[in-house]
């Protein structure tokens, strides 16, 4: 039985068919711009230290701030892991809905631009070696990974907010995550909060599953996958 792919270079080959994202990268790198929320968090920090991942991956990546700090997080515990980050880069309802957020998609005749302050973050910060990027949607990047055998230690979900959209997103990706995997969802929020929806669908899906948790901390929240 062959064994999941793991380093970089077999998620390389598993999801890119060998090619590098980032090889030959464009000499009009933007400038470094690390916008996001909560991309600095305890349980991020946690995932790194207690699981010591090989494989983590992010469902919304937005600019890429969190995505680095994984990054970052790995490289200076010596941790041989790759962040996995799958996004489509076109926004999400909020962004497109907000007129502050939508101009940060930078639109080039009519299209979003976003992946490239993505990618040129990743390069200036000079973690090429410790991230992939996976532009897909949340459901078909999940799918992508079940085909090809690739398991995931940590996952960390920021992508969509409506609660129907989370509900997916947490069905489609509970098979990729390892058991005893950690499992990180953003905005959520006991009291409700600003997206009740993120809240709502966590609570219903670990109830349905029986999990430990979720446990909640500062805007994000936490759960195991049962061994």
């Amino acid at each position: 039985m062959s064994r999941p792919p793991t380093t970089r270079r077999t998620l390389l080959d598993a999801l890119w068919h060998g090619r590098d994202p980032f090889a030959d990268p464009p000499d009009d790198l933007r400038p470094l711009d690390l916008q996001g929320w909560r991309s600095v968090h305890p349980f991020l920090d946690e995932a790194v230290t207690t699981f010591r991942p090989g494989v983590v991956v992010e469902i919304g990546a937005w600019k890429g701030a969190s995505t680095l700090h994984l990054a970052k997080a790995l490289a200076a515990h010596g941790v041989h892991g790759t962040v996995i980050a799958v996004d489509t880069w076109l926004g999400a309802v909020d962004h497109w809905a907000d007129a502050a957020l939508f101009a940060e998609l930078a639109t080039e005749h009519g299209y979003p631009s976003l992946y490239r302050t993505f990618l040129a973050n990743v390069l200036r910060e000079g973690l090429a070696d410790r991230v992939l990027p996976l532009p897909l949607d949340s459901v078909n990047a999940a799918e992508l990974l079940r085909l090809r055998g690739v398991t995931a230690d940590v996952i960390h979900l920021d992508a969509g907010h409506e609660e129907a959209s989370v509900a997916a997103d947490l069905r489609a990706w509970w098979p990729v995550l390892r058991p005893g995997g950690l499992f990180i969802a953003d905005d959520y929020d006991s009291l409700g909060g600003r997206f009740p929806g993120v809240t709502r669908a966590v609570d219903a899906f670990c109830a349905e599953a029986r999990v430990q948790g979720p446990w909640a901390q500062g805007g994000k929240c936490k759960f195991l996958k049962p061994l």
